[in-house]
């Protein structure tokens, strides 16, 4: 199945309508690694399509006329059959997605923009139905423009205010199912058998883990490869040491932090730069601002841990309340709201690393300034950093609302729920602002202070401060 998967020589086929084979490739991969991830064998897996389980070109002669060929050609090919019989074994196709919609709900749940017509509606499918068990409001699930062949993940119904805002890309279906598998290789999602008894939610047959060892590793590979990149620039060479960062960003406090976190696992290996500014005004931590919050005891919470820190305090952001108040919007989790003042910088923020969406190694880049101003900082999905997502058509800049914790992060989530970037994408786009001369060094490590970032808003260089869209 290699051929199928999307690789810089095996790029998106440019085509004008559904990539039909490769999609059914890819969706009958997910079914085949899932299955096999919990010990069943192939054999036994019913590799009925959609198109047979719900009767064939007979039975779907009513909506046949409504699909465009590319879809029937998807449909006749993706299997659905281990779907169909929940008597004894069930099978969710992933994590997010329980598998197709069924002829009756293809066309149910779906807003439409605008300028959409009624002869036109029938463009937009819900082809893949959201998995209700994650608890999102409403759940619909992967909506296909069946025009071009495009995707985009809707958790919730409500999440069609910003995909059909006219303003958000659609990805190719192929793009989307190629991430889904890359989640399953990289261990982000686990099928598991029905021994399980671990401590992440089992939505049938998947967990997801809060991070996975080539989360540790990559990560650690992007800091490596930062102070070396920042280390080969400096006017003197100076001697690195194999002192690890632990203890400088706990104070000491070791028992703080789990053994088996995602931040106890990077800090203890990640080696001390033999400089001090690791990106612009922004040093390794040597306190934590939320440690002193009380947590339940025997709580799996953790709190959020600043790893790069700013001698400027975080911006503080307000948001005003339906009574009329202005009051403080904390980028943290409510539990941490008594601390209203706390050094910008970057943070790992997953708090709650058992809940059925875990990122421990997502991270927010917290700044002592807003961004949005000049309306050119974006996120990952291309939206303006202070948008209004909700509203139609052109934005309009005057009602941008400017954000201090928005840089680097993916905005909507064309594959998966929302969660923050994880912080192995921030470090490998540190260190292309290094190698590229985006960022100069000096005998401190990269100079510019936290002015810098002001860049990320103007519109010579905004484009050097957006992360690519990923899952």
């Amino acid at each position: 199945m290699a051929e199928w998967r999307i690789t810089d020589e095996q790029p998106v086929r440019e085509l004008e309508t559904l990539d039909h084979e490769r999609c059914a490739a890819l969706h009958n991969q997910i079914v085949e690694l899932g299955w096999t991830q919990r010990g069943l064998a192939l054999d036994k897996l019913d590799k009925r399509t959609w198109w047979q389980c719900y009767g064939g070109d007979a039975a779907l002669a009513s909506i046949s006329a409504r699909l465009d060929c590319s879809v029937i050609s998807f449909l006749q090919a993706a299997w659905h059959g281990f779907a169909m019989d929940s008597s004894e074994l069930r099978h969710g196709f992933h994590r997010y997605l329980v598998g197709l919609a069924s002829p009756e709900q293809l066309w149910q749940n779906v807003n439409y923009a605008e300028d959409e017509d009624d002869s036109n509606k029938q463009r937009y499918l819900t082809l893949y139905m959201a998995n209700w068990a994650l608890g999102a409001s409403h759940p619909l699930g992967l909506v296909l423009n069946q025009e071009d062949g495009t995707a985009m993940q809707h958790m919730s119904i409500h999440d069609t205010d910003v995909t059909m805002n006219g303003r958000q890309t659609w990805l190719p279906l192929e793009i989307i199912l190629d991430g889904l598998i890359d989640m399953i290789e990289q261990g982000k999602v686990v099928a598991v058998d029905e021994d399980y008894d671990g401590e992440q939610e089992r939505t049938e047959p998947w967990i997801m883990p809060p991070y996975t060892e080539q989360d540790v590793q990559d990560t650690l590979q992007a800091f490596r490869s930062l102070v070396d990149a920042v280390s080969t620039r400096m006017p003197t060479q100076i001697q690195h040491t194999e002192n690890s960062i632990i203890d400088l960003v706990t104070g000491g406090d070791l028992d703080c932090l789990p053994s088996d976190s995602f931040a106890y696992r990077f800090l203890s290996q990640a080696k001390a730069p033999p400089f001090i500014y690791i990106a612009p005004g922004l040093r390794i931590a040597d306190h934590q601002p939320f440690a002193a919050v009380p947590l339940e005891e025997e709580s799996a919470e953790l709190f959020p841990l600043l790893l790069f820190r700013s001698t400027r305090s975080a911006y503080r952001e307000t948001r005003r309340a339906p009574w009329g108040e202005d009051i403080f919007d904390s980028p943290f989790p409510h539990e941490f709201h008594s601390i209203t003042t706390y050094p910008a910088g970057l943070y790992l923020t997953e708090t709650e690393p058992q809940e059925t969406h875990p990122f421990e190694d997502g991270c927010r880049l917290v700044l002592p300034f807003t961004l949005g101003n000049n309306a050119c900082a974006r996120t990952s999905d291309g939206a303006l950093i202070g948008e209004k997502l909700h509203s139609h058509g052109d934005i309009d800049v005057a009602s941008i609302k400017p954000k201090s914790t928005e840089l680097y992060q993916l905005g909507y989530n064309h594959f998966i729920e929302a969660h923050d970037v994880q912080l192995k994408h921030v470090l490998w786009k540190w260190v292309d602002m290094v190698e590229e001369g985006k960022w100069k060094v000096d005998a401190q490590g990269v100079v510019g202070g936290m002015e810098k970032w002001k860049e990320a808003d103007t519109e010579d260089v905004w484009q050097d401060y957006q992360l690519l869209m990923s899952w």
